[in-house]
């Protein structure tokens, strides 16, 4: 049986009237006027559907509350020590209005648990961190059925430092890729994301990997100011590599914001007549000569005004969220802004559905 959306309650965290209606702006002509209601409707039909709305950040979300994040383990030290926390977590970004959920899995290959000896635990791990994104789905959906159409994405990072791609294995990665892409599907992910990769070869491997699962594959790459990935390679290069496998989706994420300017335009001109998916979900910070990382560049409300005008600007952009620094009051924001009326999240989640059966395991 398909899923249909219901016309379901908006989280009364994101709730606005539509800026374009006239009960958001009493004394505007459009209240009197008999042809105002269906010239509004005639352009919102003819324009794009909204962007799907990813969650935020975890890792930074896990820092912020007090979980555990040091070194080698990093955010997988939360599914030994605070397993609450990471269920928290993912219900606030749904109860602000995300509709794809992002596992706690960034650091859950063998490899990396292997520097605290906890290799043998790796399979444990993964499943726990989709176990706790499912509880939260299932949590939420007792309190707004429409939870039923959250879709949840496996993370599939780097297997080295993501920001030193000259560390990475490249294509060797591939058979580790592949033991963690099939145990996010076994534990039960709808989608599988390999996230924050910044050269080809590894990008190529991870999604090799996740090929031939019976899951969407999405790929998520960091930019750099120039438009290039952060190996310096372009996103041409990029999906001259992937010609012969299947992925779905295509997006920039833990990129600076400021960098989007020159990265969007590069990842939809070189995905012209791909049919991808394309989207991004940039980092909250950027680096400062004078003082260094700053987490926070600009604050919620800024960076949901400049992602929505990327999204009017780039109306190919059909996946949006926040990376590192954000929280669910930055998820919350874009929610605001990107599904102001019931009809545009419905229209979302219709787009959502369509894309991504869920998973029955």
């Amino acid at each position: 049986m398909s899923e249909q959306p219901p016309p379901s309650p908006r989280p009364a965290s994101s709730t606005r009237p539509d800026p374009g209606s006239a009960s958001s702006n009493p004394g505007s002509p459009l209240a009197s006027d008999p042809h105002a209601s269906s010239d509004r409707e005639s352009r919102r039909t003819s324009s794009p559907p909204p962007p799907i709305l990813l969650d935020g950040a975890t890792g930074t979300e896990l820092e912020r509350r007090g979980a555990r994040m040091t070194a080698p383990l990093w955010s997988a030290h939360a599914l030994l020590d605070a397993p609450d926390i990471v269920r928290q977590i993912h219900l606030d970004y749904l109860r602000a209005g995300a509709q794809v959920l992002i596992t706690n899995t960034f650091r859950t290959h063998a490899r990396n648990l292997a520097a605290a000896d906890l290799q043998h635990r790796a399979a444990e791990l993964t499943h726990r961190a989709v176990a706790l994104a499912r509880e939260a789905r299932d949590e939420f959906i007792r309190e707004n059925p429409s939870g039923r159409h959250t879709r949840i994405a496996g993370a599939i990072s780097p297997l080295a430092d993501c920001f030193r791609p000259e560390d990475s294995p490249g294509d060797a990665a591939a058979p580790e890729h592949r033991e963690l892409a099939t145990q996010l599907v076994e534990a039960g992910c709808d989608i599988l994301l390999a996230e924050t990769f910044g050269r080809v070869d590894e990008a190529r491997a991870a999604v090799s990997a996740a090929q031939d699962l019976g899951r969407p594959v999405w790929l998520a790459v960091v930019a750099r100011h120039d438009g290039h990935l952060l190996a310096g390679q372009s996103f041409k290069d990029l999906l001259a590599a992937l010609a012969d496998l299947e992925l779905q989706a295509l997006l920039i994420n833990c990129t600076d914001i400021l960098h989007l300017g020159a990265a969007v335009p590069a990842m939809l001109a070189s995905a012209e007549g791909h049919n991808l998916l394309l989207g991004t979900y940039p980092h909250t910070g950027h680096h400062s000569h004078d003082h260094g990382w700053q987490t926070h560049a600009t604050d919620a409300a800024t960076f949901a005004d400049h992602l929505t005008n990327l999204v009017t600007t780039y109306p190919q952009l059909s996946l949006v969220g926040a990376c590192c620094g954000s929280t669910p009051a930055w998820i919350s924001e874009l929610a605001t802004h990107l599904h102001p009326t019931c009809e545009h999240r419905d229209a979302a989640t219709t787009r959502l559905i369509t894309a991504v059966p869920r998973s029955t395991t």
